[in-house]
């Protein structure tokens, strides 16, 4: 009878893998979001953006300012 160890070692294996992949990529995620939010306000200041458009991808009141919501974004 043939053992089945080396399988279920590279079956285990590739599972690890595909745990440790999933769990990096949700490590990420805030990064990635706080780096989007600091690209929208750097194009916001560079008159690449509107105003509606930004406060929209934001999710701030339209009473706000942006520029001050920018300024401590990027100082952030």
């Amino acid at each position: 009878m043939r053992s089945n160890f080396r399988p279920n070692i590279r079956l285990a294996t590739n599972i690890l893998l595909v745990i440790g992949t999933f769990a990096i990529a949700l490590k990420i995620a805030p990064i990635a979001e706080v780096y989007q939010e600091k690209n929208l306000c750097i194009k916001y200041l560079k008159h690449q953006i509107n105003r509606d458009k930004l406060i929209r991808r934001l999710k701030i009141v339209k009473q706000a300012n942006p520029s001050s919501i920018c300024d401590s974004i990027l100082k952030s």
